[in-house]
């Protein structure tokens, strides 16, 4: 719970859902194209990849509970300080970055590797479960942000999310430990599966992790390009603003779908076969978005398939990781992984946005995401049977 909270209010949660909802406000505010507004992911994800490996040894090292509640501090700050922005892109570009190195140890990353320590058999619902503090967000942030900006400004959203950084605070610090450090829980017996694994040296030499690396930086590209401009290529449709939050927000909705079931069948069912599944499905939403929609019912199809494997992608990273390269070095390997996923994740909404000003529409983008999650989905797919590591005590 204190881990799916944190998902849901930190860099990865509130603040990714709100870039769709932030893209005209700004825009109208500033004079800034789609293409200068879309790269605020870029920037953010910037931040994410030149941070990650070094979270990851820090959460490796002295566990993830203190570096997660500074992060949450931090955030909090930076959010209210993006209240200043002035107009200048490359003020708030800068500011971006500043935003994604203070929120650094508020990722999957770090909530992840202390829920890990505690499961093995059903660590994949148990993934799941903590993630769907985001896929939360995904629901509640478009619409709670717009009512703010509604009411008065675009500044009200940034000290919104703020707030809910602060308020992660509460839960974080009274529930959030690690199985096998000290914490105020006394007696928990040496966990095992904390030195099983691979050195992070080994995965480098592994086919797997590269595999694993170009896979899902494809798949987070066409994902977050779709979830970040699905509100305005849905006006641009012809849908009134409205309307197109709350498609938003049921691609959240779709989102905790995608989190809980791909959990579910992953702890049952060969998890590279559930992946290409569930991870394929936007290919479905492309071809639907590539015209006019025809009517409510098939944007709403279209934006389930886009949540549903950004629910699953979020889920199965972390998933997969503990999977194939096991615990002893979990925060560094998937620190590095982290690092391809969000360089897709940061290119993605970037290109669809030059795509749009070039072109006046999304189509051409829409098409070329296609293959290109096809691809990924078809190396994540081919992984073959993970290596067995030896099983966590004490575990769930």
């Amino acid at each position: 719970m204190a881990a799916a909270i944190g998902a849901g209010c930190g860099i990865t949660g509130a603040t990714t859902y709100s870039l769709g909802v932030l893209i005209n406000p700004l825009s109208d505010a500033f004079g800034w194209t789609r293409t200068e507004v879309s790269a605020a992911k870029t920037f953010i994800t910037l931040g994410f990849v030149l941070t990650a490996p070094f979270i990851g040894y820090v959460a490796d090292k002295f566990g993830v509970r203190r570096i997660a509640m500074l992060s949450l501090l931090a955030l909090a700050i930076a959010m209210l300080a993006m209240t200043q922005l002035n107009g200048n892109i490359f003020v708030f570009y800068g500011a971006l970055l500043a935003l994604a190195f203070a929120g650094c140890a508020t990722t999957p990353l770090v909530w992840t590797r202390g829920v890990a320590t505690w499961f093995e058999k059903k660590r994949g619902i148990a993934l799941g479960l903590t993630l769907t503090g985001s896929g939360l967000a995904g629901v509640i942030a478009p619409a709670a942000l717009s009512a703010l900006i509604n009411a008065y400004d675009w500044r009200a959203a940034f000290i919104g999310m703020a707030v809910a950084a602060l308020l992660a605070l509460i839960p974080v610090y009274f529930f959030f430990f690690e199985n096998g450090r000290q914490t105020h829980q006394t007696s928990v017996p040496p966990n095992v599966a904390l030195h099983s694994g691979f050195a992070v040296r080994e995965a480098f030499r592994s086919r797997r992790f590269w595999q694993f690396g170009f896979g899902f930086m494809l798949i987070g590209a066409v994902v977050s390009a779709l979830i970040v401009h699905l509100v305005p290529l849905l006006t641009d449709a012809g849908m009134t603003r409205d309307l197109a939050i709350k498609m938003a927000s049921i691609l959240g909705v779709a989102v905790i779908l995608g989190r809980v079931t791909t959990g579910y069948l992953v702890d049952r069912f060969h998890p590279p076969y559930v992946a290409g599944f569930f991870l394929s499905m936007p290919i479905v939403g492309c071809l639907l978005l590539s015209g006019e929609p025809g009517s409510v019912w098939l944007v709403i199809l279209a934006a389930v398939t886009v949540g549903i494997a950004a629910g699953s992608e979020v889920d199965l990273v972390p998933f997969l990781t503990a999977r194939y390269f096991g615990l002893k070095a979990y925060g560094k390997i998937y620190g590095w992984i982290f690092v391809f996923f969000y360089a897709g994740v940061g290119v993605g909404p970037l290109f669809l946005g030059r795509m749009y000003d070039l072109y006046g529409n999304y189509n051409i983008a829409l098409d070329v995401a296609i293959p290109t999650l096809a691809l990924g989905v078809l190396a994540i797919v081919t992984m073959g049977k993970a290596p067995p590591f030896a099983k966590p005590q004490a575990s769930l």
